[in-house]
């Protein structure tokens, strides 16, 4: 059904500004105007010459390039890749997608496309590669961030077609009533089809994106070399030459800031926060961004254990997690205590305040213990090392650890590696286990499937092994729901269930620390990564 072919009735817009008009006034005559060639010229000239001569060097402890077997083979804040759609805050906004527009019954979706963007390659973004990109999908890349499919973007999908050069249309079998949330961000990635293999999907070489920047160089765990993309549709980058190094150690990393090798640390747990904080106040060359992250740190239970399949027991860890102490002192008062599975950044987190209430956690313990006839419960909690070391989750578990043992809880605390911890979690050969982690995009239902209904892959996989009736059919309901704020009463009901049920223990809300050299400027933080097209060197 063409576009020309739909009455206005039957269709509800859906566009989030489309276009930005930008003026730009032009100065005659012989007002007040700095003369040229003055030190204020010069000092201008001088920046502008170093951003493009220069390039600014930050630091990671992970690379920011998973490689040809990743799904999306670099991370969104990389800038080189771009989605159809965007989630600003919660707000979620026009990207590759410059609008769009569903039926009455939430079955048709039709997406208009920008006609102005590029790939790096010189191949145009049209409606023909936007729908090679999504069959992509359908090969089920795996990937370190979050899993691309099909299913995931595009669920119960009957058909996608090519309306005209820059239309595509999605017909679905059941409603799909928050499309726009589901594709943001790393829920539609769109590269050129010069770089992935049409029968695998995989993409061969670099990856090439539409963004304001480019990989030209990388070495394997080491370094990523990006240059701007100077015929970007927007914005181009103030630097022209970004290096960013992988350096696991946090010691190191920060070593490296103090001597100057690199500018700035970048990414979620790049630096701790008492680091940060600390290097910022004894020295005056350093300067610290923080902004809300979409990470939240939680204990995770396997449901497995017979001592935690019981609400009971899992209730009395979280009375007994003193949020507030360990956000004051641990996390010297930058974060805050966390009580919903969502955090504040989804537009669909419900601000959920529960209680630390050690004699009611004491007592909830003591009955299960009884029940099963035993004095005290043996428990391993296990923590990936990056985590444990760039979240302060060593000091967390340690402190748990003893807070726990007034619960009767004899708690092991082992740090893995990413392969051991991965393979321990397959093989559910654990009880609890701390971890950080956040939604990729703005609609939360794959992840509440993916965590808690009875067949989602991580529920099932990692062997959290919970089950809730009233949670597999409230996730069953809400895909069906067309109306936002009915929806966000079932998102609403959910978190509740997880909270009431403690089906995990939600610690704090994270926060992005980045933290610089004062030789750059704009160094601000974004939900994945910072800012890097607005980076410059200091003037």
């Amino acid at each position: 059904m063409k576009k020309a072919q739909m009455k206005k009735a039957q269709m509800k817009k859906r566009v989030f500004g489309a276009f930005f008009v930008m003026a730009a006034a032009l100065v005659l005559g012989t007002g007040c105007k700095t003369p040229k060639g003055t030190d204020s010229d010069r000092q201008t000239g001088k920046a502008q010459n170093r951003n493009d001569e220069e390039e600014v060097v930050i630091a990671a402890y992970r690379d920011a390039v998973q490689g040809s077997g990743d799904a999306f083979y670099c991370w969104e804040g990389a800038y080189v890749w771009e989605a159809l759609t965007a989630n600003n805050g919660g707000v979620i906004e026009p990207w590759l997608a410059r609008s769009w527009e569903h039926d009455d019954a939430y079955r048709e979706w039709i997406f208009h496309l920008r006609q102005d963007a590029y790939f790096t390659d010189g191949v145009q973004f049209d409606a023909d590669v936007c729908l090679e990109n999504i069959e992509r999908w359908t090969h089920g890349i795996p990937s370190v961030y979050t899993s691309l499919s099909v299913e995931k973007s595009f669920p119960n999908l009957e058909k996608m077609e090519k309306v005209d050069d820059y239309t595509v249309k999605f017909t679905f079998k059941e409603p799909v009533t928050t499309l726009e949330y589901i594709l943001s961000d790393y829920g539609s990635p769109m590269f050129s089809p010069r770089c992935f293999h049409k029968e695998t999907g995989v993409i061969s070489d670099y990856a090439i994106g539409t963004g304001p920047y480019k990989i030209v160089e990388h070495v394997d765990s080491q370094y990523v070399l990006l240059e701007r993309n100077d015929d970007y549709y927007g914005e181009p980058g103030k630097v022209k030459r970004f290096r960013i190094r992988c350096i696991p150690d946090a010691q190191t990393r920060i070593s490296a800031l103090k001597a100057g090798e690199v500018m700035g640390l970048a990414d979620n747990g790049a630096i701790t926060m008492d680091a940060a904080k600390n290097l910022c106040d004894t020295d005056e060359n350093f300067s610290m961004d923080s902004t809300k992250s979409h990470m939240t740190e939680y204990i995770m239970f396997n449901c497995s254990n017979e001592f935690l399949a019981d609400r009971r027991m899992r209730e009395a860890f979280n009375l007994a997690t003193d949020r507030e102490s360990i956000c004051q002192v641990l996390y010297n008062g930058l974060l805050e205590p966390a009580y919903s599975f969502l955090s504040p950044q989804s537009v669909f987190h419900l601000d959920l305040k529960g209680e630390y209430n050690m004699e009611k956690a004491k007592a909830l313990a003591k009955e299960v213990l009884d029940e099963k006839l035993a004095d005290r419960a043996d428990m391993t909690m296990i923590i990936r090392a990056g985590t444990a070391s760039d979240y302060n989750c060593k000091a967390v578990a340690e402190y748990l650890k003893q807070v726990y043992s007034e619960l009767g809880v004899n708690m092991d605390i082992e740090i893995l590696d990413s392969a051991v911890y991965k393979e321990r979690q397959k093989e559910g050969t654990y009880d609890l286990t701390l971890t950080v982690f956040g939604i990729n995009n703005a609609d939360p239902i794959s992840t509440f499937k993916q965590y808690f209904a009875a067949g989602g892959n991580s529920n099932r996989l990692l062997n959290y092994n919970y089950y809730n009736a009233a949670i597999d059919e409230l996730i069953a309901r809400a895909s069906a729901i067309g109306d936002m704020e009915e929806r966000r009463k079932v998102y609403d009901e959910i978190q509740t269930i997880l909270f009431e049920d403690s089906a995990c223990v939600p610690i704090c809300y994270q926060i992005n620390v980045n933290i610089h050299n004062k030789a750059i400027e704009n160094y601000a933080g974004r939900t994945f990564g910072v800012g890097l097209p607005t980076i410059s060197w200091a003037e």
